[in-house]
């Protein structure tokens, strides 16, 4: 586990999921362009794991199913 994973906000279990998908905050901070290690890129890349969080969690609902 890379340092920076230490400096992953507090996420909901759907955002821990989207993150995982990715191996871990830094890459999935990486993968989006972001530094985990400074503070605006890793607001950001929160930003963007809530996101797809929600995004995972509607399209459960719609399929009937829940995560």
């Amino acid at each position: 586990m890379p340092a920076s994973d230490g400096l992953q906000p507090i996420l909901t279990p759907g955002e821990k999921a989207v993150v995982k998908d990715y191996g871990g905050w830094t890459n999935f901070s990486l993968s989006y362009g972001l530094k985990p290690w400074e503070s605006a890129d890793n607001a950001e890349a929160h930003q963007i794991a809530k996101g797809m969080a929600s995004n995972d969690q509607a399209d459960a609902k719609a399929k009937g199913t829940s995560k």
